[in-house]
């Protein structure tokens, strides 16, 4: 038998796969500027090199990770299931340190939409496609 999955995974996957795209993208950049950087004969110019050098390369490994998260939340795998719970309460944790550092309330909707999808992640139809799936 096969299991109908819920809607609302698919758009969580489609919006990390968007997400992962932009990070994937967006650390190109930095990975090659800073490489470049790094050739510099200057000791201070090639040590920030190397630095945003690392930040590319955390960026387009996040932006993989996240089009891995996104096949595994697809295909009913319950490890990314736990993994998409994992980044969303770290993303209002982090959330919830800027709202307090900063006090802007465009903080509060991360932590509103994050929460949405630990409750949705919790859901009976959602934890039951991912157990029957795993099975």
């Amino acid at each position: 038998m096969t299991e109908t999955r819920p809607s609302g995974i698919t758009i969580i996957a489609i919006l990390m796969i968007i997400g992962g795209v932009i990070l994937l993208f967006t650390g190109l950049a930095p990975l090659f500027l800073g490489s470049l950087m790094s050739l510099d004969s200057n000791t201070q110019t090639s040590t920030i090199g190397f630095v945003i050098t690392i930040i590319g390369l955390i960026l387009v490994t996040l932006g993989i990770a996240s089009s891995v998260v996104s096949w595994g939340l697809l295909k009913g795998k319950g490890w990314a299931r736990v993994i998409t719970l994992i980044i969303s309460i770290i993303a209002i944790i982090f959330a919830i340190i800027s709202f307090v550092n900063i006090g802007d309330l465009i903080q509060l909707i991360p932590i509103i939409i994050y929460g949405i999808i630990i409750y949705y992640m919790f859901t009976y139809r959602v934890k039951s496609f991912f157990e029957r799936v795993t099975k």
